[in-house]
């Protein structure tokens, strides 16, 4: 037990959703609007385990209403940060500052 309810199960299988969540859109660029097979039978395994690993947590008894914003403020971060680290899009400070702030609205909403 990590802290009050919270288990070292329960964060490995959040870290597989918002890790598949995001690899799973960065690989939708490369299947080429799903025409091109191998990368879009990868890019649907990607989702379909995080899919699969969001409902083992539901299943467990983890609040949705905890984490879908989680998850809303997680994924965007991290699919920008890969978009600009590994497909070399551009991001400007007021983008990145604008996302950030409205991750911590988000997460200041599911606290209330």
């Amino acid at each position: 037990m990590i802290a009050a309810g919270l288990t070292a199960r329960a964060i490995a299988l959040f870290v597989v959703v918002v890790v598949g969540q995001i690899g799973g859109s960065v690989l939708l660029a490369r299947t080429a609007g799903f025409t091109s097979p191998g990368w879009s039978l990868l890019c649907a395994a990607v989702y379909v385990v995080s899919l699969y690993c969001l409902a083992l947590l539901l299943h467990e008894g983890a609040a949705l209403s905890l984490l879908m914003p989680l998850m809303a403020a997680v994924v965007p971060m991290g699919a920008i940060l890969l978009a600009v680290v590994w497909l070399g899009e551009g991001a400007s400070w007021a983008r990145l500052g604008l996302l950030t702030l409205s991750c911590a609205v988000v997460a200041l909403a599911s606290r209330v």
